[in-house]
């Protein structure tokens, strides 16, 4: 590529390497990244009619123009003296004219032919040509200054004309400058108003429930408003949104600016509308208008703080409470049958692992799964929910292996259960000889009677766990599980009394 030096008179190029003596070349600022600089440059140079910005901001022309080191105070750009030397226009010594200049011309007007009447000769005529003659030679004079005066009216017009372009140049520059600055700083409070969280339309529970779609709030996250709030105050939150929030009662795992001021029932309302409607980080981010590394921590530990609070909670009630909340028929039929267990499976995404693959695989429901077991009263509410254990196991392992057999014998203890009490299972359980070793007795409806409705448990369960679950949400399933099934609680029963 041919490097030219572009200062004043300089005729170094690496075309010609004689003219060269150790000399660098450093290419102009660009007008894109520091216009004032190379505006600056191109004045020092002394060439302001080829070295144009327009010449600077096109590439193919742009590459070509360098200025050496010989112009440099330190022989190239340093912090203390970053500019070329200026050039002095006025020393024209060293300068090689390309031609002579031209020389002043005096236009000659021709005298004009007048008619004369015929004069005597010899005195009066010789008198006459003479005047002629003069007022030729000052008419000549005159107009050969009238020309240098044009020309030097010319040149200075210009002149000015030039200083007047820099002016407004210049003047264009500073309002652009101006206002590049105004724009930096709008652009600076918007990106504090987004870090800090205020954002200018936040979600919240008051805009839910005042909008005009019916039972939205409800749609969003499986709860009305009125249970959203009495689900605050179990949680130990704010149940208003005058009330102010004295103390934060769980543990994020990594605490950033858009969390500590997002307010606590905010997100706990984000964490029911990805249990309810299985939003996926990006919706939740737009939504909330916070990043999605906030959201997957928001989700995740406040996952984890509920299901501490939901696992301190007795959820088994006495027999008698059981009793009086039994429908008439379901009483009549089964009097003494105080839970219904059943199992349920979830649907999994397909490891990569065949091993996985063939533990996981559920014959039941031909794919592979997680399946848990679930024990609920006649009226729906879940009373008790297993850990998930891999789809290939059996009903009767999985009665054995989750503890279950534990829980009634510690409710026989206590009077919860007594007994000869019975437990509801479909026909497919073969458990009868362990529950018959707990002194319970085992109910197996017939299936012709469709008069008893059985509660179906998973027909409470939220969208999170009702599609297929992917298997990056598998280090945490065992705690969103029980969340869910817990949560499902709160809801209206199932069965009606």
């Amino acid at each position: 590529m041919v490097k030219r030096c572009s200062y004043w008179t300089c005729k170094a190029d690496s075309r010609y390497p004689e003219r060269l003596w150790n000399i660098q070349f450093h290419p102009f600022p660009k007008p894109a990244t520091n216009l004032e600089k190379c505006m600056k440059w191109i004045r020092l140079c002394g060439r302001p009619q080829q070295l144009s910005l327009d010449k600077l901001r096109n590439h193919s022309t742009a590459k070509h123009f360098y200025v050496c080191s010989k112009h440099f105070v330190d022989g190239r750009p340093t912090p203390a003296h970053p500019d070329p030397l200026p050039a002095l226009k006025c020393d024209r010594s060293n300068v090689t004219p390309v031609r002579r200049p031209p020389k002043l011309r005096t236009v000659s007007v021709p005298a004009r032919k007048r008619r004369v009447d015929r004069m005597p000769d010899n005195a009066e005529n010789s008198r006459v040509r003479c005047d002629l003659q003069g007022v030729s030679m000052d008419i000549t004079g005159k107009m050969a200054t009238e020309s240098l005066m044009e020309d030097t009216t010319t040149e200075e017009s210009t002149i000015f004309i030039d200083i007047a372009q820099m002016g407004e140049k210049q003047e264009e520059l500073k309002r652009l400058k101006a206002l590049l600055a105004q724009k930096e700083k709008e652009n600076d409070l918007l990106r504090e108003k987004m870090q800090s969280g205020l954002a200018p339309y936040p979600l919240t529970p008051e805009t839910i429930n005042n909008s005009s779609v019916p039972n939205y709030f409800e749609y969003c996250t499986g709860f009305t408003y009125d249970e959203f709030n009495k689900l605050c105050r179990f949680f130990r939150l704010p149940d208003s949104e005058t009330i102010p929030q004295t103390h934060i009662p769980l543990t994020y795992e990594k605490l950033n600016r858009q969390i500590r001021n997002m307010p606590l029932r905010q997100q706990f309302l984000l964490v029911l509308m990805r249990l309810r409607q299985n939003f996926d980080l990006k919706e939740l981010a737009f939504k909330f208008q916070i990043d999605m590394q906030s959201v997957s921590t928001l989700f995740s530990s406040w996952v984890d703080f509920m299901y501490g609070r939901l696992g301190n909670v007795s959820v088994w009630p006495h027999r008698d409470i059981i009793t009086e909340n039994m429908r008439e028929i379901y009483k009549a039929e089964f009097p003494t049958t105080f839970a219904i267990l059943d199992r349920t499976e979830l649907k999994i995404g397909k490891h990569s692992s065949l091993l996985v693959q063939s533990q996981t695989y559920s014959n039941y429901k031909s794919t592979n799964t997680l399946k848990s077991l679930i024990a609920c009263d006649p009226r729906g509410s879940i009373m008790f929910t297993s850990t998930l254990y891999t789809g290939s196991i059996s009903d009767h392992e999985l009665f054995r292996q989750c503890k279950i057999k534990d829980l009634l014998k510690d409710l026989l203890q206590c009077g919860y259960l007594k007994i000869g009490d019975g437990l509801m299972v479909d026909k497919g359980f073969l458990i009868e000889k362990d529950v018959k070793e707990l002194g319970l007795e085992l109910n197996i409806p017939p299936f012709a009677k469709s008069n008893i409705q059985v509660p179906d448990p998973k027909s409470k369960n939220l969208k999170i766990v009702s599609g297929r679950i992917p298997n990056s949400m598998l280090g945490n399933i065992n705690q969103i599980w029980f969340v869910v099934c817990m949560l499902s609680n709160f809801q209206q029963h199932i069965i009606q009394a």
